[in-house]
């Protein structure tokens, strides 16, 4: 803002010289004999500091003013002058503000040093007891079981942990100082004892050892310790023992682990000339029964021993492939009571003569997806375990039935859907199982029975089987009274199924077809040609896999299938397969191997898209495969 600076009068000349009511004031007021007067007043809204001065008439003045009727002393005008006075202001409300901050400044300063001046006095009169604190924390809260063996070694500290690993509590440890020692495990004692040679030697690796609790419970501990020096004196040694026992679980649960995958390595590595060793067996039975059957029906019991032995290995042969986790789950649409008809005579053979066994088939049976196989399984493992809590003998059910369940169904083992299921039941009035033994009963390995008596596979079979059908599985079982296993398998929804064209008849069919026979193993071979010849096939056979592909180029014109195993000298099945490929795009082979599918996809032997039977073969199976494939 600018000074301003101008002449006024009461008479001016020139009306730039008007005075404003302010000027005209103080004019009025020089008249009347008042000097010079200021003011602080405000022009536009702004403070200004106005000072007005008069005009008095001196004679050097009448010259230009004389005719205006002025005589020497007279007041004519006046001087005004307006400072602004903002600047002012501002200046003096900084200098005030500087003020007021400098002594904030040093107030603050001042109460500052002196609370860190009292601070610091508290934290140095505390100082000893925080650490104090901080010790009796971390030692009394500590997960470990800590103590502290002074040079004299007596017990100078232990952690309140160790109430919690041990059983005992510090009043305990340190009223008896043999107790450390004492809670030790005995077969560990002397390693526990000779573990230090001299009291002050180093830290000591982890060493480990069992003790036995108050409440007389096995623990696995943990044990490091090292000397204690202050200022280069030996003032004992500290211990820590980290309890283990879950770590040491979990080390036996793998070692369990890797024992069921070396199982099952090995019973895949059997399953090949095992299977061999039955499909020969099995199909030469089959062929000797009819033969007995027309001579002499008294010798048919034999066969049928001979039969159901054979089938006892091949379901030892399953166990041991599915507990490997090598045999997938194959299922077909099938009838419950016509897997348990064809299994009967096999349950009764497991039977001593104190057992009776009664089998309730359901009118109403639905169709269900199963592997016949895996459900034979389930069968032959819960009979033999139902045997096995008879003793003294008893009674065991096999039953079928069709439920409808239109809520869930809360089990023990899980809870059911609604649905509709054909529920399979085997029970029996044998000893019962206990709670605590019906928590583990499908752990692999966890057995109740006596050394020797049981593998503890059967029922974690069961329970693999129950899963890969998508099934569900419970029990009841009373003490002293009974066990009932119950196996909900899901109804299959009914299909519209084709008619399929009428077929020639059996004998003038097979007249015409010729199969190429392909195994390495004579009795199978012997035993599978004598099973097609009866059937009315003509059969060429080879015992390797050069000799099937010189069997093929010779009579390839006539040869209708090729029964092939896929594990043969020179050349295997899967090269046999691509060389008759490469000539006859169309041609039918049927694969046949004592090995698994899984093994012989892991061995790029098999896909999924090629037919293919495991042995040991059913020959009624095999018979139905070949004709439905040279059907095709």
């Amino acid at each position: 803002l600018a000074v301003l600076n101008r002449t006024v009068s009461l008479d001016p000349l020139n009306e730039e010289n008007i005075p404003d009511n302010w000027e005209e004031k103080a004019l009025l007021a020089f008249e009347d004999g008042e000097g010079s007067r200021s003011e602080i007043t405000t022009i536009d809204g702004a403070p200004y500091m106005r000072l007005m001065s008069p005009y008095v008439t001196e004679n050097r003045c009448l010259g230009c003013h004389e005719q205006q009727g002025y005589d020497v002393g007279d007041i004519r005008g006046g001087m005004s002058i307006a400072v602004p006075m903002q600047p002012y202001y501002e200046a003096a409300a900084s200098s005030r503000k500087i003020i007021t901050m400098t002594h904030l400044f040093l107030w603050l300063l001042g109460f500052l040093t002196i609370t860190l001046f009292f601070r610091g006095l508290r934290k140095y009169k505390t100082v000893i007891k925080t650490e104090e604190e901080k010790f009796r924390i971390v030692s009394e809260f500590a997960y470990n079981f800590e103590y502290w063996v002074n040079e004299r070694k007596e017990l100078a500290f232990i952690s309140p942990s160790c109430k919690r690993i041990t059983g005992y509590s510090r009043k305990e440890f340190m009223k008896k100082s043999t107790l450390m020692y004492d809670m030790i495990h005995p077969d560990d004692k002397i390693l526990v004892k000779n573990h230090l040679k001299d009291f002050e030697e180093p830290p000591h690796e982890d060493l480990e050892y069992r003790i036995i609790t108050k409440d007389g419970e096995t623990r696995w501990m943990s044990h490091s310790c090292s000397p204690i020096y202050v200022k280069g004196k030996f003032l004992g040694r500290r211990g820590s023992n980290r309890d283990i026992t879950v770590n040491k679980q979990l080390e036996d649960d793998l070692q369990q682990a890797k024992k069921v995958e070396d199982l099952g390595h090995f019973a895949g590595g059997i399953a090949h000339d095992f299977n061999n060793v039955l499909t020969s067996i099995s199909t030469i039975t089959q062929l000797l029964k009819g033969k007995v059957a027309k001579a002499d029906k008294s010798l048919l019991e034999y066969v049928n021993y001979i039969m159901i032995a054979a089938k006892l290995g091949q379901n030892l042969t399953s166990n041991l492939l599915l507990f490997g986790r090598r045999r997938s789950c194959n299922p077909e649409k099938l009838k419950l009571n016509f897997i348990i008809d064809n299994i009967n005579q096999v349950i009764g053979s497991l039977l001593p003569e104190g057992i009776k066994c009664n089998i309730s088939l359901a009118e109403d049976d639905q169709d269900v997806m199963v592997d016949p196989h895996q459900v034979e399984q389930i069968l032959i493992n819960l009979a033999t375990n139902a045997r096995d809590a008879m003793p003294m003998g008893g009674d065991m059910l096999i039953k079928t039935s069709l439920i409808s369940l239109a809520h869930q169904k809360a089990c023990r083992f899980g809870d059911i859907p609604a649905g509709d299921y054909m529920e399979l039941s085997i029970s029996d009035t044998g000893s019962g199982i206990t709670e605590e033994e019906l928590a583990n009963i499908f752990e692999p390995f966890y057995s109740t029975k006596k050394s020797g008596k049981g593998t503890g596979l059967g029922l974690s079979i069961v329970n693999n089987i129950v899963k890969q059908h998508k099934a569900f599985i419970d029990v009841d079982t009373v003490l002293e009274q009974g066990t009932v296993f119950r196996i909900f398998f899901p109804v299959k929804a009914p299909e519209s199924v084709p008619v399929p064209a009428t077929l020639k008849g059996e004998d003038e069919e097979a007249d015409k077809k010729t199969i190429l026979l392909v195994d390495d193993d004579w009795l199978i071979r012997k035993a599978l040609l004598i099973s097609l010849q009866d059937k009315g096939y003509h059969v060429l056979f080879a015992g390797d896999g050069d000799e099937a592909v010189n069997q093929y180029l010779q009579h390839k014109d006539i040869i209708d299938l090729v029964v092939l195993d896929v594990i043969l000298p020179r050349k295997d099945g899967r090269q046999v397969y691509d060389i008759l490929k490469h000539h006859d795009p169309g041609i039918k082979v049927l694969f046949i191997s004592g090995s698994t599918p899984e093994v012989l996809a892991e061995k790029n032997l098999l896909d999924d898209a090629l037919d293919f039977l495991a042995k040991p073969l059913d020959m009624e199976v095999f018979g139905d495969k070949v004709e439905e494939m040279l059907e095709r």
